[in-house]
C-alpha cells in the first residue's frame, strides 16, 4: 500500500469530522440545486461506498482470482438508508467507523496483495491497489460537492 494513500485517508478521518462540525444543520439536510442529493445523503452516499468497498478490499483476498467486480445501485441504497432523514452525527460516526476498518484492513495488504484483481463488467481487469485509489479519488470527489468552499 503506498503510505500517500493511508495518509490521506487517516487525514481526511481528522479533517472531515471538524468540516463537517462547521456546516449548517439545515444547510446539510438541504438538497442540492437541481434536486440532487444533499450534503447529509452524499456523506450517507460514501457510508454506502465505504460499505461496498470493505468488502471487496476483503473478499478479494481469499476468493477466486479474478473476483467479479459486483456493482450495487446507489439511488436504491441512499433511499433505503434514509439518509435525508438520519441525524447528522449518526452519519458521520457511520462515515469514521466504516473509514477506519477500511484503514485497518488496507494498512496491512502486501504488495502482493495489492496485484489481486477484479474482473469489471466490461471485461476489463484492475487490481486491488486500482480500486483502493478509486475508493479515494471517489471519496474526494463527493467532498469536494460537500464542502465546495473548504480546502480539505
Amino acid at each position: 500500500m503506498t503510505d500517500s494513500t493511508i495518509s490521506e485517508l487517516t487525514r481526511l478521518l481528522s479533517a472531515v469530522p471538524e468540516a463537517f462540525a462547521r456546516v449548517d444543520a439545515a444547510d446539510a439536510a438541504a438538497p442540492r440545486p437541481g434536486g440532487k442529493w444533499s450534503k447529509l445523503q452524499l456523506l450517507g452516499h460514501l457510508c454506502d461506498s465505504a460499505l461496498n468497498n470493505l468488502s471487496r478490499f476483503i473478499k478479494v483476498q481469499y476468493e477466486p482470482q479474478p473476483l467479479s467486480l459486483a456493482l450495487y445501485d446507489q439511488n436504491e441504497w441512499v433511499a433505503a438508508q434514509q439518509y435525508a432523514g438520519t441525524p447528522r452525527e449518526e452519519i458521520l460516526s457511520l462515515w469514521i467507523s466504516l473509514n477506519q476498518s477500511v484503514l485497518r484492513v488496507i494498512s496491512v495488504l502486501s504488495p502482493a496483495q495489492l496485484e489481486l484483481v477484479f474482473l469489471l463488467e466490461t471485461g476489463e481487469t484492475v487490481t486491488l491497489q486500482w480500486l483502493i485509489d478509486d475508493y479515494l479519488n471517489h471519496m474526494k470527489h463527493h467532498l469536494g460537492q460537500i464542502f465546495p468552499d473548504t480546502e480539505l
